[in-house]
């Protein structure tokens, strides 16, 4: 129902939208959707001093097989259920409670069930309300028949395949004190170490079902109301699956006035497809033990198919009539009606201005484009949800990568056969990609590298030579195991090697020139110096002379 809103790329489930059919919990790839187990209140209630008893679903045999019935009532016995019973009890009266509608000429009746249903009616189809049946699931009236047989103290349990009954006891229908699903009772048995095949048969408590235990199929109400489940019959009519549900309630004003009565199912398949059953037995099988178990009960009873017992027949003295009427609450509101042009601008934004541009492929999610367009000006999506646009957009971004880089790159299979070059590639291997495309890689290269790549799954790097191209490139070849392909970007560092040879070269001039004038410099310093030292010397020896001179005139010494 599309209850899901995504903010900022995180999912959320939108109370108000969801109708808690748990489809999204089975669907889901990442199982990221999980639902809030009873298991530790059913815990609670078990350590308690209270009496706690467990309302079975009828497609409980299609979960834990037919031929185990007493080993299964042991097995809840174990675990501390004090009663066991069979909802088939409670899903007679309401089999009667509709039979009654339908006699009474309120057609056609919508069959009130599945909870699930309800909560589709109430939230998405609220103006069939004043068709859909005032009366309790079968799981809230035979709570109510336990609660008044072991008293309003008891906490009753109702176990079975169902996510929406965990919701259900959330409403005003006092009858239920806790929702197990059959996958979590097999939890608490696994934890328990209870195995169904060593223990004693027992029996239901309160046994007095008698037509009710094909219920979970689909035609299982008509069936037991005594009306028709003819697929040619033109009054009863059985729909089984949320998609075809909705389908006929888009479609309900146009055919509602031939038909008496509308049994309703969310999960295709009836109840024993329900999302939360156990086991991974297909729906024929789990058809086959039910109607197989069906009729076994039937005969043990004294029955037959064809002498099958009149519902009305079956109320003799001892039995609980339960309260079984109920209000319907409209939950309508499901935001704005966004006007045309609103909705052509959003598809604007992911590139679809004609109706031939819409593919409504349902990869987001919705139905149509034009559907999640409705739920982006709602705010329950986004405008990037669109997988195809967004693979475009990648795609043409990743071209313009491929097509603008300065470096060369080669895409070649594990054969090293060449998938893909880009312009960098042609341009510096002197290469066109029409002519070299499933080519082996050697007849423009060396593929040393690349099979090193591919032989260790692994990155290749360094500087690399191509003389025949007159090409220095740095090079990185990696290997991509998901698409089996390896990738080589080749990087050009000819002119910068060049670069570095001339300024090498340059530099080792520079020095040479450097070390010719240093040389020069000394020498003119160590000719100077000589030249310096033998007039100094000359002049001491004048001077000398010149001293001893003046002595020997003055007759000193």
């Amino acid at each position: 129902m599309k209850a899901i809103r995504i903010t900022d790329g995180h999912a959320e489930v939108v109370e108000e939208r969801c109708i808690a059919d748990g489809k999204c919990v089975t669907i889901c790839p990442q199982h990221a959707k999980k639902v809030e187990s009873a298991i530790p209140v059913v815990k609670d209630f078990l350590a308690s001093r209270l009496p706690v008893g467990a309302s079975i679903a009828p497609s409980f045999v299609a979960a834990f097989g037919s031929e185990s019935v007493g080993s299964f009532i042991a097995a809840l016995k174990k675990l501390g259920f004090a009663y066991v019973e069979e909802t088939a009890e409670g899903a007679e009266w309401v089999a009667l409670a509709h039979q009654k509608l339908v006699k009474a000429g309120k057609g056609p009746v919508l069959t009130s069930c599945c909870p699930a249903i309800v909560n589709l009616i109430k939230v998405y189809y609220p103006q069939l309300l004043p068709y859909l049946a005032p009366v309790v699931s079968p799981m809230v009236a035979h709570g109510r028949i336990m609660k008044k047989r072991y008293g309003a103290e008891t906490k009753i349990v109702f176990i079975g395949p169902c996510i929406a009954k965990k919701g259900e006891i959330e409403e005003e229908l006092p009858g239920i004190d806790a929702v197990l699903t059959f996958t979590e009772l097999q939890e608490m048995l696994d934890e328990e170490h209870i195995d169904l095949a060593v223990l004693e048969e027992e029996i239901f408590d309160g046994d007095r079902a008698i037509s009710a235990h094909a219920f979970a199929s689909p035609g299982g109400l008509a069936r037991s109301a005594m009306l028709s489940t003819d697929l040619l019959s033109d009054q009863v009519v059985t729909i089984d699956g949320l998609e075809e549900t909705i389908e006929f309630l888009n479609r309900f004003a146009e055919i509602k006035d031939s038909l008496k009565l509308v049994e309703l199912l969310a999960c295709r398949g009836g109840c024993v497809m329900g999302p939360g059953m156990a086991g991974e037995a297909p729906v024929f099988a789990r058809r086959n033990r039910l109607i197989s178990y069906a009729g076994q009960r039937l005969r043990a009873r004294g029955f037959t198919e064809s002498a099958f017992p009149s519902i009305t027949d079956l109320k003799p003295t001892g039995y609980i009539e339960p309260k079984l009427n109920r209000v319907y609450q409209n939950c309508g509101n499901q935001g704005i009606s966004p006007s045309e042009d609103q909705i052509k601008q959003v598809l604007a934004k992911t590139g679809k201005f004609t109706p031939e541009d819409e593919l409504n492929c349902g990869a987001c999610g919705y139905n149509s484009c034009r559907e999640k367009a409705v739920a982006v000006l709602n705010n329950m999506a986004e405008i990037d949800m669109c997988i195809p646009f967004m693979r475009a957009r990648a795609e043409s971004r990743a071209n313009l990568v491929l097509k603008f880089t300065p470096n060369a790159i080669f895409v070649v299979d594990s054969d090293l056969k060449i998938l893909e070059v880009n312009p960098a590639a042609e341009e510096m291997f002197q290469c066109r990609q029409n002519r070299v495309l499933g080519q082996k890689l050697s007849t423009i290269m060396n593929p040393k590298h690349f099979e090193v790549a591919l032989n260790e799954q692994g990155i290749v790097t360094g500087e690399v030579s191509f003389p025949s191209y007159g090409i220095i490139a740095w090079q990185a070849i990696f290997y991509v195991k998901k698409e089996d392909v390896l990738i080589g970007i080749f990087a050009d560092l000819t002119e910068e090697k060049q670069q570095r040879e001339r300024l090498a070269l340059v530099t080792g001039e520079t020095l040479e020139k450097a070390q010719e004038v240093i040389d020069k410099q000394m020498r003119v310093a160590q000719e100077i110096a000589g030249l310096l030292g033998e007039t100094t010397a000359e002049t001491k020896v004048l001077l000398t002379k010149l001293i001893k001179l003046f002595q020997n005139e003055d007759g000193k010494t």
